[in-house]
């Protein structure tokens, strides 16, 4: 059998009897198709879960076994590259909490796919507990807050719905020129989003953009709602693809410390 499957996989069962004892990997590959090697691989890639008397854990380590009882969750998608490595840098941080430019096409955090990739999994490694205050679309690249301590995550979004000043660039298809606003609402939530053209030919326009607001696809939403999606996007409009990916960056955040109150403005080149 070899590394390969090509279809997304999904699979929850409870241990019998007869798994008391085994290795997770090979009751994972008497119960499906996958190799033992690849288990391995979507195991190291958080992508099996195992629950015991209601406590879910990630299953990353090959000699990891089982006993009746035991829920077992595996999940597979052959569009994620396992072997796949992203740079996260981290540009500025105190010992409350750090900020870090995700690359485009990595997760902010996993899911049941795995999080190996994720940004809070690189952050997990280097400081003992993680809280995310902010998230990107895997599509887009930019800057994450990353609290270290729970009070100061509790803190920084409560600051981060206000007191937060979040800054986009985008390449959006057609001419919008000038200076506007967006304030439709999403999912009967009021949203706004502040917009200013610095460029625009060859049926192109290079926009700043202010979030005022911030709810789920609420920069890319606006734009194509209004005729101009943002070139790239693989969810919204049509005439618009692109190579390179979405071209949709947030570049600048500024605000207060809440534990000092310094002015605080990091900014990508």
């Amino acid at each position: 059998m070899t590394d390969s499957n090509d279809k997304i996989l999904n699979i929850k069962f409870t241990c019998d009897i007869e798994d008391d004892g085994l290795l997770v990997v090979d009751i994972i590959a008497k119960t499906t198709s996958l190799s033992k090697s690849l288990i391995k691989k979507i195991m190291a890639n958080g992508s099996v879960f195992q629950t015991f008397k209601r406590n879910r854990k990630h299953v990353r380590k090959a000699r990891t076994t089982a006993k009746a009882g035991d829920l077992l969750e595996c999940y597979y998608d052959p569009n994620i590259n396992l072997d796949g490595i992203f740079e996260f840098n981290l540009l500025f941080e105190t010992k409350n909490y750090g900020i870090y430019h995700k690359p485009a096409g990595a997760m902010t955090e996993g899911n049941n796919y795995g999080d190996k990739t994720s940004l809070i999994r690189h952050a997990e490694k280097l400081k003992r507990d993680v809280y995310l205050v902010n998230r990107l679309d895997r599509e887009i690249e930019g800057l994450v807050l990353v609290a270290y301590n729970s009070r100061t995550q509790n803190f920084m979004q409560e600051m981060w719905r206000e007191g937060v000043i979040k800054k986009y660039q985008a390449i959006v298809l057609g001419h919008l020129e000038g200076r506007g606003y967006f304030d439709k609402k999403i999912n009967n939530k009021f949203t706004k989003t502040i917009f200013t053209c610095v460029d625009s030919k060859d049926n192109r326009s290079y926009m700043e953009i202010e979030a005022v607001t911030e709810r789920k696809y609420q920069i890319r939403k606006h734009f194509a709602d209004n005729g101009n999606p943002i070139i790239g996007d693989p969810i919204y409009g049509e005439y618009n693809k692109n190579n390179n990916g979405l071209m949709l960056i947030s570049y600048s955040l500024e605000f207060k410390d809440p534990h000092d109150q310094k002015h605080i403005k990091i900014e990508l080149p």
